[in-house]
């Protein structure tokens, strides 16, 4: 038999499947210990979501106990819940386990219990401070702010803006920027002095209880004898204060499992703020891990060598074993110099198209939204005016190719407005709100699915859209017998213009969308598709981080990186880890031609585009 015969290529595939499924089957049943942290490292693709829904079914809790399986996305909580129904397990995703996100966790079982009741003040979490109305401003928010201890124990105090996450137009308004940065001051004293975290806040007062002696031999009682362990997912997400409080946990003797890959650590901007108390252990962050899963179910075997060229650790190359492993398509390497993006977007849409990957499989990734082709996400971030965020919301809504997370401030943005119009300017958030108006979060969902689904179309001129979007949230209100707040439509600006234009959509005809769904990477992580394409924006004079980035992943990891470059390559290999079968890059002639010549040395397959127009040139001559 040769190696190409196919009974000896089906009998060395089982063989790889079997050992992938034995390393699955090791991290199951993987025992932990009081005060002991167990790591575990998974490749993308690895199946670790399912192997910890595994040993969650297989291994149960002590009598009256339960689980924590903490995760850093609510689509990630919703997915194990799901699959614990679908086993017909229902109950293991019920009192006394616990799924749900790391903040969640932080809240319920570090913090609520413990808060002392104030004057004056009811203590409330905040997903983002954004939920707030009152604290958003002009389009920022306070979640745009770093803050320091000034002196407490909570980050409160002497707000900073973080630039590059405010509206452009205070970029480069520093007088601006001051004004908002007063704005910032005032709006976080007021919100914490009426008891509301978020993120930082939140963690800090975490941290404050577990150094207090009395409320941590509380907190480690009441937790001990909750849960057998607590298991963290994607753990290589936790920030320095996520890290330090893990290892409190493991003081209080709480076992504890971490699954993740350090590879795809890529919110290294969360530790904006330098710590002022002890730093994270090297415990959690230098060790080699316990286990290791290596095999892959997602990719073929030529983009597992692929992203083995983007590794910023010492993690062997993973292998293929699912049901691409076989297929040699190479990475398609698409030049953007001198070319239009329908240009570069036709050719990943020929592509795909050629290998049969239906649109919504075809997904656009980039760093950062304004690398992403225009038209197909529209703004970052909401307008702050009115009719601006409810067309907005209906665009991502509708849109087939919005991120998770665009989708989820969508629906927030639309419930806010849905309660505007009713009852008029909200000033607390959405639960309270709620609460006061005697309106439960169901009854406000389907209202929003109905309105969502009765609002004109987006290619209506923007006036007209916002006089019948005002006609449609009336009619709402006047079956739950309301008299609306707001008697007139939103005012509009630019009457002239589609509603989808002043959101920075394309048309929704566009020949754009048909490549599929467009999204940062940190919006797809965790997510895949049949085909990628990878967008790296140009390098421009006053801006070299394009290539300082392929420098990097060309030069290998002898190079000494800075900070920010390391974490650009680990997005880049988040964003490379979502395909299954087809990987292509859109870059300019200089580094594609660095990336092909790496490709080169390292054996990886590749179709370099430029050669092809090359060869058009030639014929046509």
């Amino acid at each position: 038999m040769t190696p190409r015969d196919p009974s000896t290529a089906a009998s060395a595939i089982a063989i790889l499947r079997a050992e992938a499924a034995a390393a699955q089957r090791a991290l199951v049943n993987m025992e932990t210990s009081p005060g002991h942290i167990v790591r575990a490292e998974a490749c993308p693709g690895a199946g670790k979501t399912r192997t910890i829904v595994e040993r969650h079914l297989m291994c149960p809790a002590g009598p009256r106990q339960g689980r924590a399986l903490v995760s850093f996305t609510k689509v990630a909580g919703r997915e194990i819940k799901k699959r614990c129904v679908d086993e017909g397990r229902p109950e293991l995703a019920q009192f006394p386990h616990f799924i749900g996100t790391f903040d969640a966790f932080v809240w319920r079982h570090l913090l609520r219990p413990y808060l002392l009741p104030k004057p004056g003040k009811t203590w409330q979490r905040l997903e983002e401070w954004s939920d707030h109305p009152q604290a958003r401003r002009d389009g920022a928010s306070l979640d745009d702010f770093s803050f320091s201890y000034g002196g407490g124990v909570v980050r409160i105090s002497d707000p900073q803006p973080i630039i590059h996450r405010l509206p452009h137009r205070f970029r480069r308004d520093e007088e601006g920027r001051q004004k908002l940065t007063l704005w910032a001051a005032a709006a976080m004293q007021r919100l914490w002095s009426q008891g509301y975290l978020s993120g930082d806040q939140l963690r800090d007062m975490a941290l404050h209880l577990l150094s207090d002696v009395g409320r941590r031999k509380r907190i480690a009682r009441v937790l001990r004898t909750r849960f057998c362990e607590i298991v963290i997912d994607e753990s290589q997400d936790c920030s320095d204060d996520d890290l330090r409080i893990v290892d409190m946990l493991r003081e209080l003797d709480m076992p504890l499992l971490l699954v993740g890959d350090p590879d795809q650590s890529i919110y290294g901007f969360r530790n904006l703020v330098p710590l002022t108390t002890t730093a994270v252990p090297e415990t959690l962050s230098s060790t080699a891990p316990d286990h290791r899963l290596t095999h892959n179910w997602r990719s073929t075997q030529v983009i597992c060598d692929l992203a083995h060229t983007l590794r910023t650790s010492n993690a062997p190359c993973d292998t293929a074993v699912g049901p691409y492993h076989a297929e040699t398509t190479p990475i398609l390497l698409l030049p953007t110099t001198g070319r239009k993006e329908a240009e570069w977007l036709g050719d990943f849409g020929a592509e795909a198209e050629q290998l049969s990957v239906p649109q919504s499989q075809r997904l656009v990734v980039a760093h950062g939204n304004s690398t992403l082709p225009k038209g197909l996400t529209g703004t970052r971030v909401p307008p702050s005016d009115q009719l601006g965020r409810l067309i907005w919301a209906t665009a991502v809504l509708r849109s087939p190719g919005a991120s998770t997370r665009h989708q989820e401030r969508a629906h927030k943005v639309l419930r806010e407005s849905v309660l505007r119009h009713w009852y008029g300017q909200p000033d607390t958030p959405e639960p309270v709100s709620l609460a006061h108006h005697g309106l439960s979060p169901l009854e406000l969902h389907v209202v929003e699915q109905s309105v969502l689904r009765d609002l004109p179309m987006l290619d209506m001129h923007a006036a007209e859209w916002s006089r019948a979007a005002h006609r449609v949230l009336t009619a709402k209100a006047g079956l739950l017998g309301l008299a609306p707040q707001v008697r007139r439509a939103y005012p509009c600006k630019k009457n002239d213009k589609a509603a989808w234009r002043i959101v920075g959509f394309g048309a929704p005809s566009s020949p754009h969308l048909s490549v599929g769904r467009a999204s940062t990477v940190h919006g797809v992580k965790g997510d895949q598709a049949d085909a990628v394409l990878v967008v790296i924006p140009a390098a421009i004079s006053e801006d070299n981080r394009s290539t300082d980035l392929i420098k990097a992943w060309t030069e290998g990891p002898v190079r000494e990186l800075s900070g920010e470059t390391r974490e650009a390559i680990r997005v880049l290999y988040v964003a490379a880890t979502r395909a299954r079968c087809l990987l292509a890059f859109a870059l300019e002639d200089e580094h594609l031609a660095m990336i092909a010549a790496l490709l080169t040395r390292r054996g990886v397959p590749f179709r370099d585009l430029r050669e092809s127009q090359q060869e058009q040139l030639r014929l046509s001559g």
